[in-house]
Formats: C-alpha cells, structure tokens, sequence
C-alpha cells in the first residue's frame, strides 16, 4: 500500500477522527487508527467502542492493504510536516511517512485487532438539513449533565413524531427543549422514536458539517450511524429511560419580564465577574421598568447594574447562577428574551421573545436561594 497526498488534506481529514481516540484506555488498540486503502480512496477510522468514526478521501493510490497506526504521533506528524505532497506506505506492521526530506517510520498493529462495529437492521432512516440539526445540537448541548450515576442525564434526547422533532438536554439545574416543526426530508421513515445520544458523537458530528447541505440518519436498536458522504459517524445509544421532563415544566408562570438580550448578557457577565466561585450567583431585583443585577461576595466584593426592562408585575428577587444563566443566553437568536416566572423558589423560563420559524426553544432554569446579606 503506498498513498500519495496533499499535508493539508491529510491533516483535515485526520484532525476530526483524532478527537474520537481516547486519552487513557486499557486497549491499546484505541489509540490507534485504522487506515483501509482500496477503490483509489484512504479510510481513516477512530473508535472508542462508543463512537466511531471514519472518514474517505481521494488520493494517488498504489495497491491495497490496511494497517493500524498510532492516532496520536500519526496525528502530530501530520501537523508538523510542510504544505507538500506526503507519500505514506505500509509494509508488514511498518508505516512509512516521508514529505520533502523528512522520514518516518513508525510500528503499527494488525488491521485484524481493531474492533469491527456491530451490523444491526435499521429501525428508521431519515434525513435532516444541517444547519437545523446544528442549531438543535447548539442549543441544548450545554445542558446536558456529567453525573455518571445518572447515565440518561448524560446524552440528549430525541424525540421523533409525525411532522415533529424534539431534542431535551437536563442536568437537574437547567433544562433546554427545542422542537422542530416540518417535515423530514423526502423519503424519511422516522416513525415515532425516542432515543437520547451521546454528546461526544453529537460534537464531533457538528465539526464535520462544513459545506454539507444533509445528512442521513440511521436508527437501529442501540445505535444510530451519521452519513455525510465522505465521513461517517457511528455511535452507541445511551442507555434510558429519560426523566419525563413534562412535568417539571412549568405552566403557570404568569409574571413576564422581557429585556434586550445583549444588555442583559453584558451586564450579566459584568456583574458576575465577582460572583462566588461555588455557586456563580447573581440577585435579579425586578421592579417597574428596572431590572438590576448584582452581586454581593464577602471574600470578594460587590457588584451591581441596573438595565431597563418590562415586567408586568410587582416587584420581586430572584437568584441564578449567572454560568447557566450565559448559556442559555448565548443560544437565543431574538433581540429580546423573555423570563416568565412565579415565586422566586420556583423554576423560571427562559425563552427568545417573537421567536419566528419553524424551531420552538425554550429553557428552564431552576433559582438559587437568596440570603438578607446577598
């Protein structure tokens, strides 16, 4: 096998598969990649055993073979040689690597010894617009939780109805719910499906959607594969059930507080540069056309700022943790957001205010208790 290929194409296709190799494993053989040539294209693939990914790339190409190479030192020679042509070859468990005047030659492991993914029957096939599927990801990714004593807590879901598609990410704190209302691409059979995916998976998916228009979606029992064409993503279905987040969202929340959403952000950030490093808490004091932010941190200091607002109630308090708080912030594409809340020990909602188009987004975001001295 002996390939001949630009640095720079190279580099691209093995910078996203080298974000699939884990760090630490007791397999040695997941840290490697495995390079497949044939049909006058390379195969680069990474697996965790949780995510898989390989992507194709067209290439001067002289005989078949396949080995498995280092990810990481395969990766970081790539990123140091020049912008010229690199010839790699492989004979026996040996990679050659030369571009210009340098030459490396690195020990690899039989093909045979990386893990094969598992063939199952598809259970629903479809496909999505990228940019709708990045703006879901964006916006619900953040929330999702690192408590591995609560495993369904760890990946998003998804939910799949007739003219409807929902993604919720909850870590007990923060809720974030995006519901996309139109139809599947022609030719999609998604049924109604439920089904919550790995955050990993779903990151590295958004990295390759560059100038890609779809991708095809593939749903089998505990897995579910991304096509974009060149590159394909494979990934392990988390295991559920998830909670039943319809009954922590409130429905009664009648006070209405809506500001510009780059004020309130500013000031946001402002206010909480002197927030507890712990609990990150800012007081919202609501009252009229005011709202003010502040922040009272005995080891710390003070902070305090006032922007204006609507609010179609009497005043009231409300503490938050600014970090969930920006968050959410940053996923809102409107002007203004719109808080609607009840007590200030009940969940308040977070939501783009004359929010248009075919997505529905809307966050939860549970107060922290407000003490006389904050």
């Amino acid at each position: 096998m002996k390939i001949s290929i630009d640095q720079e194409v190279l580099l691209k296709k093995i910078m996203g598969i080298s974000s699939v190799v884990p760090t630490k494993t007791s397999l040695p053989i997941l840290s490697t990649f495995l390079v497949e040539a044939g049909k006058g294209k390379v195969f680069f693939t990474a697996n965790d055993l949780d995510v898989s990914l390989t992507t194709a790339v067209e290439c001067e190409l002289h005989g078949d073979g396949e080995i498995a190479v280092p990810g990481k030192k395969f990766f970081e020679i790539a990123r140091s040689l020049p912008a010229d042509k690199v010839e790699v070859s492989a004979e026996g468990d040996r990679l050659s690597i030369k571009c210009r005047k340098s030459r490396f030659r690195i020990v690899g492991k039989s093909a045979s010894e990386f893990p094969k993914l598992p063939e199952q029957k598809p259970l629903a096939a479809f496909t999505l617009d990228t940019k709708i599927l990045d703006t879901m990801i964006s916006k619900t990714i953040y929330a999702v939780s690192n408590d591995l004593t609560r495993p369904s807590l760890c990946g998003v879901l998804w939910q799949l109805k007739q003219g409807s598609f929902i993604m919720v990410a909850t870590d007990g704190h923060r809720l974030s719910k995006v519901e996309y209302r139109g139809q599947f691409k022609e030719g999609g059979d998604a049924g109604d499906r439920e089904f919550i995916v790995s955050p990993k998976a779903l990151n590295i998916l958004r990295a390759l959607f560059e100038n890609r228009a779809e991708v095809s979606i593939k749903l089998a029992e505990n897995h579910i594969t991304f096509d974009l064409g060149d590159s394909i993503v494979y990934s392990r279905l988390l295991e559920g059930p998830f909670p039943d987040y319809n009954q922590v969202i409130p429905r009664e929340n009648k006070k209405e507080l809506v500001v510009n959403r780059e004020e309130f952000t500013q000031a946001c950030k402002r206010v909480s540069i002197l927030s507890s490093v712990i609990t990150h808490q800012i007081r919202m004091s609501i009252k009229g056309d005011a709202v003010t932010l502040s922040v009272n941190t005995p080891d710390l200091g003070e902070a305090v700022e006032e922007i204006p607002c609507s609010f179609n109630s009497e005043q009231m308090d409300i503490g938050y943790n600014a970090r969930y708080l920006l968050d959410m912030l940053r996923t809102m594409d409107t002007e203004d957001v719109s808080f609607h809340l009840d007590r200030n020990d009940n969940a308040g909602m977070l939501l783009p205010y004359g929010e248009e188009g075919d997505l529905k987004y809307q966050c939860l975001l549970m107060p922290l208790r407000l003490s006389d001295s904050d």
